[in-house]
Order: structure tokens, then sequence, then C-alpha cells
């Protein structure tokens, strides 16, 4: 017991004893018994602070690169922020943009659109300017840049040009005509209010071109040195530990000097626990025990926040669980180089053998796909989903006499391929579904569970760990045969997610190395000039209503042709303690701890 505690208080000697013992523990017990809820009993009070489980290990934190999996939209949502966003029901609400201008003129074929930026500040500081917009767009739009994102901004005037290398990016229509002031320039006639829709995706967030610039292999260096513009910012990632440490933007939207440090976000630290998914030896813990432990954690009230339920207990949590539709559908993708998978027949005959209820009971919280495009894509200006509109275009129930007989006339008995997915216990379960299914037609399946690669480098003389996310490796080299990933639709539109079909939609770019620098076709290697042709209809098509009927024409043709395999419509599921109130989330599938806070938070002053 320090000097200072016992003579700080007056009174008869006994009596200051006493309350000076009772204070001095109390000082070093309530720090512990909030779950890292307190601050240091020395350290200025900046806020609550708490344990979670959002998601997995990411190792990529690139909002320009396509999602392939839906948990990495969990963490994106938190760090970066765009012009617009869409809330808990889908209706768009400003981001950074503080203000919207219009010019329609047909007569000289004027269609442009100011954004006005709010004043706000990346993570280190600096100011974020509408030149920050500028940069990360021409980036997506580079032609040797590789992103479906691409799409969403084909309607500025000369993108596709640019992408096409046909133009310099400089042409593309979008300026920073100053500090805070962005203009974009149509090629013609738009939708604005879908336009501002797509504005929202996370593919379309500002970026800083020196942080880019200096984290290269996808940002997956072993400690985090992104600058970011979201409320929340990557402190630290220590992948020994499995934890990252994420805390308050102090900048986000706020006067440094006049404003307090929690007026837009309450919680000062949140110490994110993540499973490292990593190849264990026979008889070592899985993925799924891990899981469990973090669930148990969560049960004891250590864990305040859970963004995903272990696939043993789904069905006993159903009523405590938060579960939404996610912006994404699980989907099997064939390597269409692969001689086995070249004949659309064998593709739709592998589909048509799977019972995709069979699969949405297996993962509990997911629906049966009955097409690509997923529950909270909307349907042109209804108001519905382009779902409801349009129904189904996958059987849900499994066909086997159908798939054999497809088989029989394509000519396939047999044939042996590796289906390569995440490592985790419910792509795990999936994976052996559909392998059992598959064998009974005869083919042999190789169950290949990928896990997260290490690369060392040596930058400036230092040894430098790089995190690979091997199913994105795996998605953007080709090196599949079958590959699971999550199908983003990027928006709430379902342009984009089916444009990256068609060869010149794909956002793949160019090959620079061919004499003619043919365009680079999507992924799986597909490229049919019948669906080529629907989606040039709808891109041309300017009413929303009539390109929602071609969009759908598109989905029916692509189902035929089958280069991706709809297994289930993704499902958002989270759990959360009654300790903390405030949350809440995004139509796209993410979190916002902007305003949560904890009620068991104790503040214990300076001495």
């Amino acid at each position: 017991m320090s000097e200072k505690c016992i003579t700080d208080f007056g009174g008869p000697v006994v009596m200051k004893r006493v309350i000076t013992l009772i204070l001095c523990l109390l000082t070093v017990i309530l720090p512990l018994a909030s779950c890292g809820g307190s601050i240091d009993i020395n350290s200025e009070d900046k806020g609550d602070i708490f344990n979670a489980y959002i998601t997995g290990d990411l190792y990529a934190f690139d909002p320009g690169l396509d999602i392939t999996d839906e948990a990495s939209v969990k963490i994106l949502g938190l760090i970066y922020e765009g012009l617009f966003r869409l809330d808990e029901k889908g209706k768009l609400v400003n981001g950074l943009a503080e203000k919207v201008e219009t010019t329609e003129d047909p007569a000289s074929g004027e269609y442009k659109m100011r954004i006005s930026l709010k004043e706000t500040k990346w993570s280190d500081g600096r100011a974020l300017t509408a030149d920050d917009f500028v940069y990360a767009w021409k980036r997506l739009m580079e032609p040797t840049y590789k992103s479906s994102a691409a799409s969403l901004l084909y309607e500025v005037k000369n993108a596709r040009t640019v992408k096409a290398g046909d133009a310099s990016i400089d042409d593309l229509g979008v300026v920073a005509l100053d500090t805070y002031l962005l203009e974009i320039t149509f090629e013609g006639k738009i939708d604005f209010e879908n336009f501002k829709k797509n504005l929202a995706s996370l593919s379309l967030v500002p970026l800083r071109e020196d942080s880019v610039a200096s984290n290269s292999r996808y940002w997956s260096r072993r400690h985090a040195t992104l600058v970011t513009n979201g409320p929340l910012v990557i402190k630290s990632i220590d992948r020994d530990e499995n934890t990252m440490r994420l805390e308050r933007n102090n900048y986000y939207y706020r006067d440094t000097e006049e404003d307090k440090l929690d007026k837009f976000v309450t919680p000062y630290r949140i110490l994110v626990h993540f499973i490292k998914e990593e190849e264990r030896p026979s008889g070592q813990r899985t993925y799924a025990d891990d899981l469990d432990a973090i669930y148990a954690e969560y049960a004891a009230g250590n864990i305040l926040y859970m963004g995903d339920v272990p696939l043993s207990n789904r069905a006993e949590l159903q009523k405590q669980a938060h579960v939404t539709d996610a912006n994404s559908t699980y989907t099997y993708m064939f390597n269409t180089s692969n001689a086995l998978f070249a004949d659309a027949r064998v593709r739709r005959a592998l589909s048509m053998a799977i019972d995709r209820k069979a699969i949405a009971d297996i993962l509990v919280y997911a629906d049966p796909a009955t097409g690509l495009i997923a529950n909270t894509v909307f349907n042109a200006t209804s108001g519905k989903s382009f779902r409801d509109v349009h129904g189904g275009v996958l059987n849900t129930a499994a066909d086997m006499d159908g798939a054999r007989a497809l088989l029989a006339e394509a000519g396939v008995k047999n044939g042996s391929f590796a289906v390569s997915y995440k490592q985790n216990d419910a792509e795990q379960a999936v994976a052996e579904y559909v392998a059992g299914v598959w064998s009974e037609l005869g083919f042999k399946v190789e169950l290949k569970p990928l896990t997260a690669t290490v690369e060392t480098a040596v930058e400036n003389t230092e040894e430098i760990d790089y995190y690979i996310d091997s199913v994105q490796e795996a998605y953007e080299t080709g090196d599949f045969d079958v590959l699971a990933v999550d199908v983003s639709m990027l928006s709430v539109d379902a342009f984009p997610a089916l444009a990256a079909f068609a060869l010149e939609f794909s956002g793949n770019g160019i090959d620079m190395s061919s004499e003619t620098y043919d365009f680079i076709s999507h992924r799986t290697g597909y490229n049919d000039a019948g669906y080529n042709e629907i989606i040039e209809r709808a891109f041309a098509e300017k009413d929303v209503a009539k390109r929602a009927d071609i969009l759908a024409e598109a989905e029916a043709y692509l189902m035929n042709q089958m280069p991706v395999m709809p297994l289930v419509f993704n499902k958002d599921c989270y759990l959360v303690s009654k300790e903390l109130s405030g949350l809440k989330s995004s139509y796209l599938g993410y979190r916002s701890f902007s305003k949560v806070s904890y009620k068991n938070y104790v503040y214990v002053p300076e001495e």
C-alpha cells in the first residue's frame, strides 16, 4: 500500500486506514473485474474496452480485391467509409457525402454529379480529400488491375475504354474540382439514385496513394501499417496470439481541438480474437475446437460479441442469434479450362445432383440458392427483392437420374478432381456432403482445405512476414479445379455480380503480353458470346425496370451454362452480450460499433 493512499484521507486514524484499504483494493480489483472493460490505473480515460470475435483471421485488407470471403466485409466495414452507406433496412444514407448536385442536359449530352465531401481525416491525421476517391477509382480502372468492382463505374465517361487500354487513365470522367469537391461525368443518361447505391459499395471507398504503395502483397504484413478512414483503425495484429487491436479513429469527423474524443465513436478499443486457420497434425485441435473455445468464453461473459456461431451450436442458438440475409452467395466455381469441366452439360449434371436444402440444413443459417443473385439485391425501383420479382432459376432438390442422363449425353462416366475451400468446420461439412454425392456419380473427389501461407521477404534489411490467403490466391491465379467462394453482390444491384462473367465486363482488364491485348475473362475462364451479348444489352438499357428483366434473362442463361454453382444464400449471424448496447448493422452485412457502450465499463482516474 502506498504512502499516498494512507495520507490522502483525513479523520480518525483507524477509520482512515479502513477506508483507504477498501479504496485501494477496489482500485486494484475493478480493472480486472470486467474483462478488459476498464483501462489501466494511471492511463487517460479514453472509453470502453472490450473483447470480441468478429470473424476468422483475415489476410487482406484491400477493398479493391474481389471479395471471396463474406467475413472480410465485417472488418472492411469498420475501417473504411465511402460516400454513402446502407442502413439496416437498405436505405441509402450519407457517409462522406455532404451534398450531391446532378446535371442532366439531353440537348448538350451533359450528365454529371458533383459531390461535396464532409471534412474529415485519415487515421494518421492527414485530411481526406476528393483526390483520394479519384486515386482509388482510377486504380480500379487500370487495365492491369483485376477487380470485378470495375463494373460499378462503367457508366462513368471513358471507363470502358480506359479499362480496355484504349484511353489514358486520366481520361476517366472523375476529377477533384476542389479539395472537398468531386465531379463525376457520365457517358450519357443514367439513373442517379441507382448509381449512388453503387457508391455505397465497400469496393469504392477512398484510398491514400502512399498507404497503398507502402503495403504490398494484399496489405498482408504481420503488423498492420494501414491508413484508413472509418470509425475504427487497426492498431496492431499479433498472429502468434491470434489477436487484432482495433481502436477508435480519433480523427473520424472530429475537430481535435474542439470535440471530445468520443463525439462520434464511443468505444476506445476492441480486442478482436480470431482463429489461426493452419494445418494441424492428426489428433490435434481443429478449427471447430477453437471456435467452440471462443464461444465458451462468450458464454462465460469474457467475450461480448461473436460475429459467427459454431456449427455445432447453431440449431440450439437460433432464438438467441441475430440472423439476417448476407449480401453474397456461397458458390462452387468450376475451372472451365479443365477438360472435364469444359462441357456445360457436365457442370449442370454436377449441380443437378446437389440437394441445396440439405446444405442449408447442414449450415442452419442459410437458404437454398435458387440462383446466383442473393436475396438482398433490389429489383429496380420497386423496393422488392430481385429474387421475389423474378423467381428462382435453380431447382433446390437433387435429381440424380437427370444428372446421370446429362453425363451420359456428354459421354462422361467418371473423372478425378479436387474441391478447394477455406478450412473451417462449416465449409468442411459442405465439402464432405458434396464429395459424397459426386462420388455416387462415379467421380473421384479430393477434398483440399486451404490455409494461409507465410512468405518472408527482406525489406530495408528487415525480414517481413506476409500472410497470404490461399483461397484468394487460388482464385486469382486460377489454380483450382473446383473452388468454394462467397460471391459478393458488390452492391444491391444485380448488374455487377452478373456482369463479371461477361468478357468485357469482368474487370480483369487486358492481357498485356498478347499481341492484340485481349480481354481477360472471368476467373473461371468462362467466355460465351451469347452471354456477352445479353450483358451488353443490359448495360445499354437505361430504363432500370427493363434492364432488370434483361438481367433476369442473363442469370437464367448463366445458370444453364453453370460456370459457377450457387449452393446457398449466405446468412449473417452474430451473438451479442446484454452488456453491450447501441450496436447497429449495415444492410451489407457488417456491424457498426461506433455508438456501442459497455455496461460494466469502469473509469479508473489517475492518482
